[in-house]
């Protein structure tokens, strides 16, 4: 009936169990049921490996050597969900069950790779798939998308309210986004540098200079398919015009949105302008950035239109 259902119903098949992290206690109970109680002692030194901010980890699986061919938990997934981590915890579970589902046939001992590792970066294609499994995802996509030709966040919320109250909104953007057959952009824009400040700052300074101010960029961008057939984007770390929706958004509160329209020809990056083209742009503050989506309003290869429109109708 929901996505946490269908959950339920995969880790059982998989004999899979999830240990969630949310403060020391449960790294107490983990180490005391597992490693104590039944001799599973990779699980006394899995917390070092979760507090290492330089190479975050955000779940890992683990096979019980001690476990018999038919107990439930031969899988044990750990997910932290402590601070910020607890934003990815539905997409963390989800690129576990990847992991069962794939790479784990005989691993006993836990493999951590960088997120950039092509296993990794694969589990996560088919965590954003299987987690948002077509028969419940769909049909809660098109009633709340109402025949909308643009995404817009209203929409994305409603897919969460409807069928997956545990996601995240951003891994349910993506969702969306994937099934949209128009371009759509994801953005992320936050403080940064131009790539010979970055290689300059890299470089130690013997006088103890002060590190340039950074610069609002769009330090992520994704597209959706029909973006990448169409051409439709803007380079990652192209400097977010003054006049953007998405520049405003920076300044004002946390979790605050917005929306307009504009030209894309405004993002400007050493002397050299995007295709003139108007724009439907989304965004929230975050925080310490902004997350936007970025569409056109026009074909490729159009001007843009001088009248108003009604862009979300």
């Amino acid at each position: 009936n929901d996505i946490d259902a269908l959950e339920s119903l995969v880790t059982g098949r998989l004999q899979m169990t999830f240990e969630e992290i949310r403060s020391d206690e449960d790294w107490d109970r983990l180490t005391e049921v597992y490693a104590r109680r039944k001799k599973e002692f990779v699980f006394a030194g899995l917390r070092t490996r979760f507090d290492d901010d330089d190479n975050l980890t955000y779940g890992a699986l683990v096979q019980r050597r001690n476990a018999g061919a038919d107990d439930p938990d031969r899988f044990v997934a750990v997910i932290d969900c402590r601070g910020f981590k607890l934003a990815r915890r539905f997409f963390t579970r989800w690129h576990e069950i990847a992991h069962r589902l794939t790479t784990h046939a005989d691993m006993p001992e836990p493999v951590f790779r960088s997120e950039h590792d092509p296993i990794e970066r694969l589990m996560d294609e088919i965590a954003g798939h299987v987690g948002f499994y077509e028969p419940i995802f769909d049909p809660a996509y098109q009633q709340c998308r109402q025949g909308k030709r643009h995404l817009i966040f209203g929409t994305v919320q409603g897919v969460i309210d409807a069928a997956f109250t545990t996601a995240s909104f951003q891994a349910t953007l993506f969702a969306c986004s994937r099934r949209l057959p128009t371009p759509v952009l994801y953005l992320e824009a936050a403080l940064a540098h131009k790539k010979e400040v970055k290689r300059r700052m890299a470089t130690p300074s013997l006088f103890g200079d002060d590190l340039p101010p950074g610069e609002l960029r769009a330090v992520k961008v994704i597209p959706n398919n029909a973006a990448q057939e169409d051409g439709f984007y803007v380079p990652t770390n192209m400097r977010v015009p003054g006049g953007s929706v998405i520049h405003n958004l920076f300044a004002a509160e946390p979790l605050t949105d917005a929306e307009g329209q504009e030209c894309l020809s405004q993002w400007e990056s050493q002397g050299k302008t995007l295709p003139k083209r108007a724009v439907v742009v989304e965004g929230r503050n975050v925080g310490d950035r902004v997350i936007a989506i970025v569409q056109p309003v026009e074909e490729r290869g159009k001007t843009m239109r001088r009248e108003s429109s009604d862009l979300f109708a």
